[in-house]
C-alpha cells in the first residue's frame, strides 16, 4: 500500500531513470526495473521519493535539492549515518540499503531506505480515536527519551556533532538567522534574544538530538500506537536533549486551531496528556528529576520563527521551491506574538 501524500515529481527536481535504473541493477538487483517515481507532498528540504518497482516492491529514496548549496546544508550523508548507527539501538528508524555520492546518477547524492507501511499524523488531532490519542503522545515521549539514553559513542557517532555549549550556540545561530533574512520589524524578537541570553540553565548535557522531533516525522504501527519509525534525521547531532524535548512541547503554547497548537484546548475532553505529564513520563524513562521545560519551549518557538523567517525571504527572492513558502511567511508573526507572550507572563 502506497502513501495517499504523494505527487507527481514537481518539474525541478525530476531526474533521468536510465543510469538509476543501471545503479539499482548493480546495488539491489532483484527488485527490477522502476515501473514509477513519486513524490512526497510538503516542503522537505531533501526531496524525497517512493521508487515502485515492476516485482511490486517500493523503496524510499532521499536526496540532496538541485542547485547551489551552502557547505553544511542538506548533508543526506549525516542522515544515513545517524540512522545506520541507531540500528543497534531501542530507536526505530528506516533500514539504511546504501548511499550513493556520485552525483552523476541522478544530479546530486542520495540514498536509499526501506519503505515502511503504517500510518503518519501531523498533529495528536489527526488521531481520531481519543483512547489512541494519549497512548501515542506518550509513545511518543518515551521514544525521544530512548534516543537520549542511547549511548551515542558505542554507536560509532562520537564525532557527529559538538560537544557542551549547545545552548548558546544555538542562540547565537538563530540570531543570525533571524537578522539575514527578517522582512519584517518585529521588536519581540530581540525582546525573546535578550530573554534566553539571560535565562540560560546551568545545566548542560549532551546527547544525539533528532532536531525536527514531532509527530508527523514519525510512523505510527496500523494496529497499535506504537512507534515503528522515527524519520527526517537532517537536523540531527550532538546536543543538549532538552532542545528536543522543548521541541516536541511547543505546539502547547500555539494557541488551539494555529499551526496544530494546544494552547487553551480542553486536555482533558480532547485525551491528550498535559506538558507536566510527558515531562514526567520523558525524566521516568531517563532516570533524572522532572524539571520546568519552558526555556527550552521558548529557545525551540524561536528557532522555528528565524527558519520559517529563512523560508520567506527566499521566497520573496524568487528562490524558494516550497509551494507553500508564501503562506509560511504568515505564520512568522503569530509564532512571535506566541513566544512573547510566554517569557512575558513568567
Amino acid at each position: 500500500m502506497v502513501p495517499n501524500n504523494l505527487v507527481e515529481v514537481r518539474n525541478n527536481h525530476k531526474f533521468e531513470l536510465d543510469e538509476l535504473n543501471e545503479w539499482f541493477y548493480n546495488h539491489i538487483p532483484s527488485h527490477g526495473s522502476i515501473a514509477e517515481v513519486k513524490q512526497f507532498v510538503g516542503g522537505q528540504s531533501n526531496p524525497t521519493f517512493v521508487i515502485s518497482f515492476e516485482n511490486k516492491e517500493n523503496i524510499i529514496l532521499r536526496k540532496k535539492p538541485p542547485g547551489k548549496l551552502l557547505p553544511s546544508a542538506h548533508a543526506i550523508e549525516r542522515e544515513y549515518k545517524v540512522q545506520k548507527a541507531l540500528e543497534k539501538s531501542e530507536v526505530p528508524c528506516p533500514k539504511m540499503i546504501e548511499i550513493c555520492e556520485d552525483s552523476k546518477i541522478i544530479g546530486t547524492p542520495f540514498y536509499v531506505m526501506n519503505f515502511i507501511q503504517g500510518r503518519v499524523f501531523e498533529s495528536v488531532l489527526d488521531v481520531k480515536d481519543k483512547l489512541g490519542r494519549k497512548t501515542y503522545y506518550f509513545e511518543l515521549v518515551r521514544m525521544l527519551a530512548k534516543l537520549h539514553n542511547v549511548d551515542y559513542n558505542s554507536i560509532g557517532l562520537d564525532n557527529f556533532g559538538k560537544k557542551g555549549n549547545y545552548v548558546t550556540r544555538q542562540i547565537i545561530r538563530w540570531e543570525k538567522q533571524w537578522y539575514l533574512s527578517k522582512q519584517r520589524d518585529l521588536p519581540e524578537m530581540q525582546k525573546i534574544i535578550d530573554w534566553l541570553n539571560n535565562n540560560i540553565p546551568k545545566y548542560d548535557e549532551t546527547t544525539i538530538v533528532h532536531g525536527d522531533y514531532r509527530i508527523g516525522n514519525t510512523i505510527c504501527d496500523n494496529d497499535n500506537y506504537t512507534v515503528k519509525a522515527v524519520l527526517d534525521w537532517e537536523l540531527s547531532t550532538l546536543g543538549h536533549p532538552f532542545a528536543d524535548l522543548g521541541y516536541f512541547l511547543y505546539a502547547y503554547f500555539i494557541p488551539y486551531g494555529e499551526r496544530h497548537g494546544l494552547q487553551g484546548a480542553d486536555l482533558t475532553e480532547l485525551n491528550i496528556p498535559s506538558v507536566k505529564e510527558l515531562v514526567d513520563e520523558y525524566c521516568k524513562i531517563r532516570s533524572i528529576k522532572s524539571f520546568d521545560p519552558t526555556f527550552y519551549i521558548v529557545l525551540s518557538l524561536f528557532r522555528s520563527i528565524s527558519i520559517l523567517e529563512g523560508v520567506y525571504a527566499r521566497y520573496v527572492n524568487g528562490n524558494e521551491s516550497s509551494p507553500n513558502a508564501k503562506d509560511i511567511g504568515n505564520d512568522v508573526e503569530p509564532l512571535a506574538y506566541a513566544t512573547y507572550n510566554i517569557i512575558k507572563n513568567i
